[in-house]
């Protein structure tokens, strides 16, 4: 990252230029340059937020608006600031390849979806569950299994693991997943549910994560539920036809 480089060097600079210039002893030099790198970057950190905060809203008020063009547009012109702020090009990439997805686009969503930040853990799921309903369970199982590792903390992504888990016939290790889970949510009351369902050898219930569940397409919700919303979170739901 470009940014964590220019703060070294400036920290690196000044620290062992003082000692090179004799104002200060070189035991200082090593203190100093670390503090003098944490505030160029927290300054710089400053400086990249006043120009991401507004981006991002304006990408928020398109998707909200049904712009998917342009917001894919907006999106896009912020993967240059990745190369200055960690982590950015993995969120950035996360949205898109959402945003792909949503608008019909699925290989470019698969595509930027794979590029995604494993903290992202809406995206992983996304990412997984294309895979899973084009048939490719290994590949599913495989992204959810080390996006898991890195959200601990996540309940849907571990439930629709485990869920996949048993599918696909690997009982054992969906029962691990969900116990392992429970160890840093030991409070998680749909978890603790489906751990139990699969310790007595039933199916996993995952009505209770409701329309988080039924937006990733792998089950269809009770029709008393009524109409599936179209549109995740954030989006605008796409109009209508007459007369249907």
């Amino acid at each position: 990252m470009y940014s964590l480089l220019l703060c070294s060097c400036i920290g690196l600079l000044f620290g062992f230029g003082g000692y090179l210039l004799d104002w200060w002893h070189w035991g200082w030099a090593i203190p100093f340059s670390l503090i003098l790198a944490l505030v160029a970057w927290i300054l710089l950190a400053r400086r990249f937020a006043r120009r991401l905060q507004p981006a991002m809203a304006q990408v928020q008020k398109q998707m909200e608006a049904g712009l998917w063009a342009p917001a894919m547009q907006s999106l896009e012109d912020l993967l240059p600031m990745g190369r200055w702020i960690p982590m950015l090009r993995g969120q950035v990439l996360a949205q898109m390849g959402m945003l792909a997805y949503h608008s019909g686009d699925q290989p470019r969503a698969i595509e930027l979806l794979e590029g995604a930040s494993m903290r992202a853990p809406d995206a992983r799921l996304l990412l997984a569950c294309i895979h899973w309903k084009k048939g490719d369970q290994k590949r599913a199982i495989e992204v959810l299994q080390f996006a898991a590792a890195v959200n601990k903390k996540h309940a849907l992504l571990h439930n629709v693991y485990a869920w996949m888990l048993h599918k696909a016939e690997r009982a054992d290790e969906a029962q691990a997943v969900l116990a392992k889970f429970l160890k840093k949510d030991a409070g998680n009351a749909p978890t603790k549910d489906n751990l139990l369902r699969l310790q007595n050898r039933t199916r996993m219930s995952m009505q209770a994560f409701d329309m988080q569940w039924y937006a990733l397409g792998l089950e269809r919700p009770p029709q008393a539920m009524g109409t599936l919303r179209r549109a995740p979170k954030g989006f605008r739901e796409p109009p209508k036809r007459r007369g249907g």
